[in-house]
């Protein structure tokens, strides 16, 4: 019996600096798209509510920051042109519904203002909240 080996083997080795590469770039890839992935980027405290309703498909999203900022589908609008900026939107969507997502620190006589400019355009309107937490 001859238990000899012959063959001088190599050593195996794995490469691990593409490797590293390869998973920085997934990361970063992934932290894009799921920035990318969020319909709500403009940070707003929105108030709590016990009951929940499902929104309609079109919708128009009109965000009131803490600062009394307005934003139309994230694109900053002024006060003044509220109105006019609402009404070319809606007569561009069929059958839209206007989300309002207002700061919970913002102070109602400011909501009020919102609701009566949609009114007079005759939108249907949802408020969004937050679920409570039980």
């Amino acid at each position: 019996m001859n238990f000899r080996r012959t063959k001088n083997r190599g050593h195996a080795a794995v490469e691990a600096a593409s490797l590293s590469d390869i998973l920085f770039f997934l990361l970063l890839f992934f932290l894009i798209v799921a920035t990318m992935a969020s319909p709500n980027a403009i940070k707003v405290l929105l108030p709590k509510a016990s009951s929940e309703e499902s929104v309609p498909r079109n919708i128009i999203n009109l965000t009131i920051t803490e600062q009394l900022e307005y934003y139309i589908e994230q694109q900053p609008v002024p006060a003044a042109s509220l109105k006019e900026a609402l009404a070319s939107i809606s007569a561009t969507t069929i059958s839209p519904t206007v989300v309002l997502r207002v700061d919970k620190t913002i102070q109602v006589n400011e909501l009020i203002k919102v609701v009566d400019v949609i009114n007079s355009l005759k939108l249907p309107m949802v408020v969004a909240t937050e679920k409570a937490s039980n």
